[in-house]
């Protein structure tokens, strides 16, 4: 009787008889917790963020996104699970055991607090206003290397590339210039580094100047610039109203324009001092770049989500860069000068792709523009700014 009723006991405890909760559920988070408690460069570590800023994401949240806690596990225990997932690309089943959680508390938490930072854009990723783009940036009235050539300056306008992970017949379109699958991801950023609007989703085959169309064509926020005042973009776009692209060089001309190539010399005639000029200034699109995919590294390795859930997380990894750099909490990241974007390079432009900017650059806009630029290139040549 006895070595029936055993396997029928292991079976009855197994499923029915509900045992207390595990002792070292939410261990994990409360030894995390206290390293990043003591030591603020742990929390740069694991969180990628300040304590501060930390603390402050998890009581906005909260309080203004409908960010719930229960009764087995914290806000900021969720949202430490959703940090470390996209700061260290950790897969929900490292991010369960570190936490002492199931792998799907570890899903169903990371999901959560992903539609809590996506709520979180209305205030962080707002879309600028034609009013706001009238403004000059007080920042740019304070630099002389710039100020006055380049007075219509609102942003700087590029392109980057993410990893994704696309199967079957599909990926077909996803591989990039450098025969690698991702999204192509154009954004906008101001010279605080912040991000001010972004376009996402295209796949990496689709050219940089067609992303910018597709925003503008499909997008009623676009955020256009107002008449004299343009957005800085580099040689993969035409060069047109509300567009100020560098000078290209030609077969029969070589121009340099990349800040590294003036290294062997100071520039030789207008256009080139311009294009230092024009690269310097928007190389804080780089920057912002190389800082953001630096933090946030599921950016810039193969993720384990869908294309659409990849979308989602480039866009809340977006406004966590900026509620980060919003709240002016030091964070070495932003500190650091030497950052840049990893996929910054010159351009190859199939022979497709050079015809169809030129054709952009010969209409009555492209005129204007190209009239914009000789002029600041001819007020820089004057004041010969080395």
């Amino acid at each position: 009787m006895d070595t029936i009723m055993h396997p029928l006991m292991e079976y009855y405890n197994r499923y029915f008889s509900k045992q207390p909760m595990a002792e070292e559920r939410g261990l994990g988070w409360q030894n995390l917790e206290r390293q990043i408690r003591n030591k603020p460069v742990n929390c740069m570590n694991m969180l990628r963020m300040h304590p501060e800023a930390f603390k402050n994401l998890c009581t906005t949240l909260e309080q203004r996104y409908n960010l719930r806690s229960t009764d087995n596990i914290s806000i900021d225990e969720m949202v430490a699970i959703f940090l470390v997932t996209c700061g260290q690309n950790a897969s929900q089943r490292f991010v369960g055991m570190t936490f002492g959680r199931s792998q799907e508390t570890a899903y169903r938490k990371f999901h959560e607090v992903l539609d809590a930072v996506e709520r979180l854009a209305c205030e962080y990723l707002k879309t600028p206003t034609t009013t706001s783009l009238q403004h000059y940036p007080r920042k740019l009235q304070e630099d002389s290397r710039y100020w006055p050539f380049f007075s219509g300056f609102v942003g700087a306008l590029d392109g980057t590339h993410v990893k994704v992970m696309v199967g079957g017949s599909d990926a077909v379109g996803y591989f990039d210039r450098n025969g690698q699958k991702s999204l192509n991801i154009m954004a906008i950023c101001d010279l605080n580094m912040i991000f001010k609007y972004a376009w996402l989703g295209a796949a990496g085959s689709t050219h940089d100047s067609l992303v910018l169309q597709y925003a503008i064509d499909g997008d009623p926020l676009f955020p256009r610039p107002p008449i004299g005042k343009y957005y800085l973009v580099d040689s993969g776009y035409a060069n047109k109203r509300g567009f100020l692209a560098p000078y290209r060089g030609s077969s029969r001309e070589n121009i340099r324009y990349h800040l590294s190539e003036f290294d062997a010399g100071a520039p030789r005639n207008k256009k080139e001092l311009y294009n230092r000029w024009h690269a310097s200034l928007r190389s804080v699109i780089e920057r912002t770049f190389g800082v953001w995919k630096k933090k946030w590294t599921i950016l810039d390795n193969l993720p384990r989500y869908d294309v659409k859930t990849q979308n989602r997380i480039v866009h809340a990894t977006m406004v966590l860069h900026n509620f980060i750099r919003l709240h002016r909490i030091p964070d070495a990241d932003f500190e650091d000068e030497n950052v840049t974007a990893r996929d910054s390079r010159g351009r190859r432009f199939a022979e497709g792709e050079l015809n169809r900017l030129e054709e952009e650059e010969g209409t009555n806009d492209g005129q204007y523009m190209n009239n914009v630029r000789d002029e600041i290139a001819n007020m820089l040549w004057n004041v010969r700014r080395h």
